[in-house]
């Protein structure tokens, strides 16, 4: 009996090594050759510290219909509402809420907030004097929680149009999860939508736009990037801050497409992005 010859099956082994490196190599010289493109915010206001707020600034959202924002603090768990330059207008306390991270505006007094720890999605009304809310009287949707610390929901957006929100945890791998609302605003069974194209080391805030765009601002790549509505990335814009002294984690837009960044400690800053 004559040995069993390796011979072929090492070079089919040698000859998969060399494409694999090839295509590797194709890949680093494509970056090398055509990187990503990243372009400059203009600054409207730079970071600045709402003294107001003592630390843990997190989501925000923007409210059209008063022409304010909204933010939420955790620990101490607060929602405010801003002017555009930062002017605290009330304080409204967030009883029995943990950890609130994310804040989206979905019409007239009704807001939508996730609380990270827990992985919770709470809807309740803010009317337009009060000065606190409890946790027992919203709607809830349990979205699970994240064994990993800082690694769960921390982002909202929504779509008024398809009467849907938007959330996604803060780690990799990156899915988008749609939440819908019926006629009553309760939630409704959760779809999910992976977002490979997005290439950042987190997400700390989303925002939906009218034309279904997915804004996505990343706090460990300091870097916001617009996805399409197929889910391809758009435009990729930089940061340019003191990471040391503002960690980005809340994100809205206007209506007039000028960009508000909100974050640790107590930071707000605006800009504007080219062609908006």
């Amino acid at each position: 009996m004559q040995p069993r010859s390796f011979l072929p099956s090492r070079l089919r082994i040698l000859q998969a090594t060399a494409v694999c490196l090839a295509l590797l190599l194709l890949y680093a010289v494509s970056n090398a050759l055509y990187p990503e493109k990243v372009l400059k915010l203009t600054e409207v206001l730079p970071p600045t510290a709402l003294k107001e707020i003592p630390k843990n600034l997190s989501g925000l959202t923007w409210n059209a219909e008063s022409g304010t924002l909204f933010a939420v603090a955790n620990d101490p768990e607060y929602a405010f509402e801003l002017s555009t330059d930062g002017h605290i207008l009330r304080s409204i306390r967030l009883r029995g809420f943990e950890d609130t991270e994310g804040i989206t505006h979905i019409g007239g007094t009704l807001f939508a907030v996730v609380e990270e720890r827990r992985g919770v999605l709470s809807i309740f009304d803010i009317p337009a004097r009060a000065t606190e809310i409890g946790h027992d009287v919203a709607r809830q949707l349990d979205l699970g929680q994240t064994p990993e610390k800082n690694k769960g929901f921390e982002s909202l957006g929504y779509d008024p149009a398809g009467r849907t929100i938007f959330t996604m945890r803060e780690g990799k791998p990156f899915v988008r999860l749609d939440i819908p609302l019926d006629e009553k605003f309760r939630p409704g069974t959760v779809r999910t939508r992976p977002l490979p194209a997005l290439k950042v080391k987190d997400v700390a805030a989303i925002e939906f736009t009218p034309n279904g765009h997915l804004w996505v601002l990343s706090e460990a790549s300091a870097r916001i990037v617009e996805l399409g509505p197929d889910g391809e990335a758009l435009r990729t814009f930089g940061l340019d801050i003191d990471r040391k002294r503002f960690q980005p984690e809340g994100m809205t837009l206007g209506p007039d497409g000028t960009i508000y960044v909100a974050g640790e400690p107590n930071i707000l800053a605006v800009y504007r992005a080219p062609g908006n």
